[in-house]
């Protein structure tokens, strides 16, 4: 059940359920861009969505990943600007529309809704402010492996394979793909990590958490 729903009533929920179809993704496809119209928010039911931004030298940042449950796009939603970064399928995804007419109808129904919404945004206000300390202040390997623990613990399989490319790794970590793959090759000589085509699977979770942690990395 996604975050937003815990602990609302069963009115506000069929409200916000009963409002707009579903939108289903496929791979790739891309849900909007950076300065289209806001006025939605989704709830991911399945899959992953990519939020990212196109720098002015035409590089891409990945500036976050939405995994099932959680929501996005929740500040165009509640102030009706522009999109502030584009959203993208990372794999097929299900997601569910939330009209900003229909949140604030839900909230007076439920004033609950606005306080975990409150809530949301205050974690996406410290998400973007440590990120943009981790670009500033951190060398590329404690990047990565901040980068690779976090995907771990939302996203990985029962064996803690990761699925994701190493250019969107790189992405995700503010770096180019040859600077990211020296280093994933490196921990994968050491026995740090497995990798596969697409795949990154972490065998010495603890060497990485001293890496991520440590000043100065491995």
């Amino acid at each position: 059940m996604s975050r937003l729903f815990r602990g609302i009533t069963e009115e506000a929920r069929q409200l916000i359920l009963a409002s707009a179809l579903p939108v289903n993704l496929q791979k790739g496809q891309r849900l909007f861009e950076r300065g289209d119209p806001g006025g939605t928010m989704y709830v991911v039911a399945h899959g992953r969505i990519e939020i990212s931004v196109i720098s002015e030298a035409g590089r891409k940042i990945s500036l976050n990943l939405i995994s099932a449950g959680n929501c996005f796009g929740e500040v165009s939603m509640i102030d009706s600007e522009v999109r502030t970064a584009s959203a993208v399928a990372l794999e097929p995804t299900s997601l569910q529309p939330i009209a900003r007419s229909t949140f604030f109808a839900a909230a007076r129904l439920c004033p609950e809704l606005a306080i975990t919404i409150a809530e949301i945004l205050c974690e996406r206000v410290r998400w973007v402010s440590d990120s943009v300390e981790d670009y500033a202040l951190l060398p590329l390997d404690r990047r990565l492996a901040r980068r690779l623990l976090l995907l771990q613990d939302q996203f990985s399989g029962p064996d803690g394979t990761i699925e994701i490319a190493q250019s969107d790794l790189a992405d995700f970590a503010g770096a180019t793909r040859e600077s990211t793959n020296k280093i994933l090759m490196q921990w994968k000589s050491q026995g740090v990590i497995l990798l596969k085509r697409r795949t990154i699977q972490l065998i010495d979770r603890a060497r990485l958490d001293r890496i991520a942690h440590e000043v100065g990395g491995s």
